[in-house]
C-alpha cells in the first residue's frame, strides 16, 4: 500500500456525485464486503441509479492539496431502511454477516427500491426507521499516521451532516474488523453476528463487523461522540419542499449559481424562483428572520438572505429532511 501524503492537507467532504464513481469504486470499495461475480460487474450501474436517491446517503472526503483523480481519500454511505425491512434483514434479532453484500443484492430488484421522499418523510414523522451504514473506507488506515488521524475527523464531521437532523429509530454501521477501532471512538457499540463462527480465519481486513446504536441508547447517554450527536433532533418548523431541501443541501457545499444549476437541471430563472420560494417560507413561518437583510435594496438582499439561511439550516439539519406527519 501507498504510504499516505505528508503535505499540509485541505480537507473537505461533500456528496458524491457518478463523476466520483471511477475513485470511489476502485482502491475505495472495502475488500470486506466480498461481491460475487454478478454483483461485482451490476456495482457500478447500481451505485449510478443510487446516487441522489432520498433514501440514500453518500459523501466522499476529498484533499484539494492532491491532484484530481487522487483527491478523494474517504468514501461512506448509508441507506434508511423502514421499520419492516429492518425485521427482514433481522437487525435487531439475528443479524448476518456481510449484512452490506445482502443489501446490494435486494437493491437489484424491483421491489426494494429505496424510500422515496415521501416515505422516508412519513416514517421520520413517526421514528419508525433505522440507518443502516453499508460501509466506509479510506485510502490510507495506519492509525499511527497523523493524515490519517486528519481524514478519519473529516468523515466524523461527514457522518454528522449526512445522518443528522433525522428522528432515528437505530443506526447501524457494518465494516470491517480493522476498522473496529474508528466506529468505536465514534460512540458505536459492537453488535455480535448471529453466523459469528463462520467468520472464523478470515483476516482483518475482509473480515465485517457490525456496530449499532439506538436512539433510547443514545439519549441515555451524554453529547460528546458523533454517533450520539446525529440522534439530536427537533420537528422541522419550515417544512420545505423536497426540491428545496434538495437546493439547500447542494449549496452548504458550493453555493454559486453555476454548481447549483447543472445538480438541479433548472435554468437561472428557476434557481431564482426556488431560492424566492424558501425566502418567502421562512419569512412566513418566521417573520422578522432576515432581520435588516428584509430591509435592503435588491443587489444586496439576495446574498444576504441566502447567507443566513444557509448558516441556520448547518445549525438545524432537520430543515434539510422529509417530514409529513398526518
Amino acid at each position: 500500500m501507498c504510504p499516505a501524503p505528508t503535505h499540509i492537507p485541505r480537507l473537505r467532504y461533500r456528496p458524491t456525485t457518478r463523476h466520483d464513481l471511477d475513485e470511489c469504486l476502485g482502491p475505495l470499495l472495502p475488500p470486506w464486503l466480498g461481491l460475487d461475480e454478478a454483483l461485482s460487474s451490476a456495482f457500478r450501474g447500481l451505485w449510478w441509479r443510487l446516487l441522489g436517491e432520498p433514501g440514500i446517503t453518500s459523501t466522499v472526503m476529498e484533499d484539494l492539496a492532491l491532484p484530481p483523480g487522487q483527491r478523494i481519500q474517504g468514501w461512506g454511505c448509508g441507506i434508511a431502511l423502514s421499520s419492516a425491512r429492518a425485521r427482514e434483514l433481522e437487525l435487531d434479532t439475528a443479524p448476518r454477516a456481510f449484512m452490506a453484500r445482502q443489501i446490494y443484492a435486494r437493491l437489484q430488484r424491483v421491489d426494494w427500491a429505496p424510500m422515496t421522499d415521501r416515505e422516508l418523510g412519513q416514517a421520520n414523522a413517526r421514528g419508525e426507521f433505522c440507518f443502516f451504514n453499508m460501509h466506509y473506507s479510506q485510502r490510507h488506515n495506519d492509525l499511527d499516521d497523523p493524515y490519517v488521524h486528519s481524514v478519519i475527523n473529516i468523515a466524523n464531521e461527514a457522518f454528522r451532516a449526512a445522518a443528522g437532523g433525522y428522528n432515528t429509530q437505530a443506526m447501524y454501521f457494518e465494516t470491517s474488523v480493522q476498522g473496529g477501532p474508528v466506529m468505536l471512538a465514534a460512540g458505536f457499540r459492537a453488535r455480535p453476528f448471529a453466523d459469528a463462527s463462520s467468520l472464523a480465519g478470515l483476516p482483518p481486513e475482509r473480515c465485517p463487523m457490525l456496530f449499532a446504536m439506538s436512539r433510547s441508547d443514545a439519549r441515555a447517554s451524554l453529547p460528546g461522540t458523533s454517533v450520539r450527536h446525529v440522534f439530536e433532533h427537533h420537528p422541522p418548523l419550515f417544512h420545505f419542499s423536497a426540491t428545496q431541501r434538495r437546493l439547500l443541501w447542494l449549496a452548504l457545499f458550493d453555493d454559486s449559481d453555476e454548481h447549483l444549476m447543472p445538480l438541479l437541471e433548472v435554468s437561472v430563472h428557476g434557481l431564482k424562483k426556488l431560492w424566492r420560494g424558501i425566502y418567502e417560507r421562512i419569512e412566513d413561518r418566521m417573520p422578522g428572520f432576515f432581520g435588516d437583510a428584509a430591509a435592503e435594496d435588491e443587489g444586496k438582499r439576495g446574498p444576504e438572505k441566502r447567507r443566513q439561511v444557509l448558516a441556520y439550516v448547518r445549525q438545524r439539519p432537520e430543515e434539510l429532511r422529509p417530514w409529513a406527519s398526518s
